[in-house]
């Protein structure tokens, strides 16, 4: 690519905040060690893909644009990784289910094969939105089903979309009328061309298969590759250990508190000590530290004590 002056094929994807739910498909699962009795018990969930968010650069212009391409914040829900353990989070393109109406060509270019879908069958809305303007789905990717509901290895690129209207054409030697379908935007039909779809200048009648009549099929958008992110959620972090070892604490010689405090000498963690004595000679047996989680002894503060 050098040699004719390109260098890099790829360019980072920017999708609008509004158009992420449509665009993007965002689940996980959750285990709680990494043994394979819990692993293979995962099962996943759909999120919310509002919680991915561009990311905006800082500038004093007004006029520039303040998105970062390719860019993303991804805002995990507490209410669904609170839990200590392993997460895998799963980012992929957003797929839209559809059915083939018909399988047929352009009465103007009888050449011109293609897929037509009503976008009547599509239950969201905005999927209906998106099919019924004219070369939105160029790029898209479809993915066929076979008789059994299993997703075929077998995709083609979408190379254009345009609304259409059946052309009934009867044919002299049978009473079944066939279609052929010309450009109309009034109609609720699209017509989809696809890639490949003709058949190769050395072998004129191996035709490409895009699909059939009722046939199942996924719409699903280039824009991006799909993303596995391995999460683990963990009682300690570098900080808290750092914390445990070398920060502030406070001993109460009284009542036998051991009180810790993070960077900002706020209460980190509280552990009381004492001693287990035998109960017949009264010898001290057990030197004991145990974490306080409940009750805790709010003022034992070094702030206050200092001052």
């Amino acid at each position: 690519m050098g040699s004719i002056g390109a260098y890099g094929t790829n360019i980072p994807i920017a999708i609008s905040k509004n158009n992420i739910s449509s665009m993007v498909d965002i689940s996980y699962a959750y285990h709680a060690t990494r043994s394979f009795d819990s692993a293979s018990d995962m099962k996943f969930k759909k999120l919310d893909p509002s919680i991915l968010t561009p990311c905006e650069r800082e500038t004093d212009d007004e006029y520039a644009d303040k998105v970062v391409e390719g860019m993303y914040t991804l805002q995990l829900p507490l209410t669904e990784f609170g839990k200590k353990g392993f997460y895998t989070v799963y980012i992929k393109p957003k797929e839209i289910e559809a059915t083939i109406t018909d399988v047929g060509a352009l009465t103007a270019f009888p050449n011109v094969r293609g897929l037509v879908i009503d976008q009547n069958s599509l239950k969201d809305e905005k999927y209906k939105t998106l099919i019924k303007t004219n070369n939105s789905l160029v790029g898209y990717r479809i993915v066929y089903f076979d008789e059994n509901g299993r997703m075929e290895n077998c995709y083609r690129i979408v190379t254009s979309n345009n609304r259409c209207e059946p052309v009934v054409q009867a044919p002299t030697t049978s009473s079944d009328k066939s279609y052929s379908y010309r450009y109309d935007d009034a109609s609720s039909l699209t017509f989809i061309t696809v890639s490949p779809s003709s058949a190769p200048s050395f072998k004129n009648n191996a035709t490409p298969f895009i699909g059939k009549a009722n046939q199942r099929i996924l719409l699903v958008n280039t824009l991006f590759e799909p993303i596995q992110l391995d999460i683990e959620m963990t009682t300690h972090d570098v900080d808290t250990i750092s914390w445990m070892l070398e920060n502030s604490q406070l001993r109460d010689l009284d009542n036998g508190l051991v009180t810790t405090f993070n960077d900002d000498n706020e209460l980190y963690v509280q552990h009381e000590h004492y001693t287990l004595k035998d109960e017949y000679t009264g010898e001290p047996v057990y030197e004991v530290k145990e974490k306080k989680n409940d009750n805790i002894d709010f003022s034992q503060s070094i702030n206050d004590l200092k001052s």
